[in-house]
């Protein structure tokens, strides 16, 4: 039971510095921000632009996580550094981005971590259940 506590509660941690990319075409250009799993943007993070495997960018995001990119090409990776090993990729297709406000996405993505906590929950209360049921067999 210990054990399965502090494998919970260690993967739990390992979200806490996920990055995320939000990638729209706000502004007339590739507006990409990025931002951690706590909500906090990444500052001053490494933004690493590719056509294929040729670098067309290499900068820094600013204090809200945010840049903004005039591509000329079709197809482009996104990759930020956060340092730590923590670094997120996308393949992007211009001409295809969705044109979603940033605060669409990130209220999508409160109610949807609402959902992930509450299915959480529910299936610790079915493991704690289920050994309840076993132990009271023994």
């Amino acid at each position: 039971m210990k054990k399965i506590f502090l494998f919970l509660l260690i993967v739990s941690s390992l979200f806490a510095h996920k990055i995320n990319l939000f990638v729209t075409n706000e502004e007339n250009g590739v507006n990409i921000y990025s931002y951690f799993a706590s909500g906090d943007p990444c500052k001053n993070c490494k933004l690493i632009i590719k056509n294929g495997e040729n670098i067309i960018l290499e900068d820094t995001l600013d204090e809200k996580g945010k840049y903004l990119f005039s591509s000329k090409y079709e197809e482009i990776e996104i990759t930020i550094d956060a340092n730590g090993g923590h670094i997120v990729k996308q393949d992007v297709l211009v001409e295809n981005i969705k044109n979603e406000s940033l605060q669409n996405h990130l209220k999508k993505e409160e109610d949807d971590q609402h959902i992930k906590i509450l299915i959480s929950l529910f299936l610790i209360a079915g493991i704690f259940y289920a050994l309840k049921k076993l132990k009271r067999k023994n």
